[in-house]
């Protein structure tokens, strides 16, 4: 009996989710001439933001180059900022809020060295309490929140590049 249950239950939360029009999110569609590509302006081995670009951009089809070859399109990171800015201050001069801003600046050429659109700005912010007693908890939070920063920027970009004609 409870089999069953659970089973018309598991049955009607799948029936909800597929009339509510949720779908997984496929791969990014880019155009012929971003297939390959060259990062440049970011460590695609070391920097977090520049490892979490380059898989996402392999995981969606495209070849990423590792040195520059001349048929290739060139991705360019004009500028790459992290900020922590104080959202909040107590009434003991303390702050209790910070915000978390990642601000990234590119362009894309193709492989004649024409810009394909323009400059292209994208940006993210999250912001935290803080809390003074717990600095090692503190730390950690807005590590994870910098990660999911960088992953949103990254699925900004593929958004981007998927629109680039």
């Amino acid at each position: 009996m409870n089999r069953i249950v659970s089973n018309c239950i598991l049955g009607l939360s799948l029936l909800m989710l597929a009339a509510c029009g949720f779908q997984l999110r496929g791969q990014t569609t880019v155009s012929e001439e971003l297939q390959t590509l060259y990062i440049q302006g970011v460590d695609t081995r070391q920097d977090e933001f520049g490892v979490d670009l380059k898989r996402a951009l392999v995981r969606n089809g495209i070849t990423v180059l590792d040195e520059y070859q001349e048929d290739a399109a060139l991705f360019t990171v004009l500028e790459n900022r992290y900020n922590r800015n104080i959202l909040s201050v107590g009434s003991d001069a303390l702050v209790r809020e910070y915000e978390l801003e990642t601000i990234v600046i590119f362009q894309v050429t193709d492989d004649k060295g024409e810009l394909i659109g323009s400059k292209q700005r994208v940006e993210a912010r999250r912001d935290y309490q803080f809390d003074r007693t717990q600095i090692l908890a503190m730390d950690e939070q807005e590590r994870v929140l910098r990660q999911d920063l960088n992953k949103q920027m990254v699925q900004s970009i593929l958004r981007r590049l998927s629109v680039m004609k």
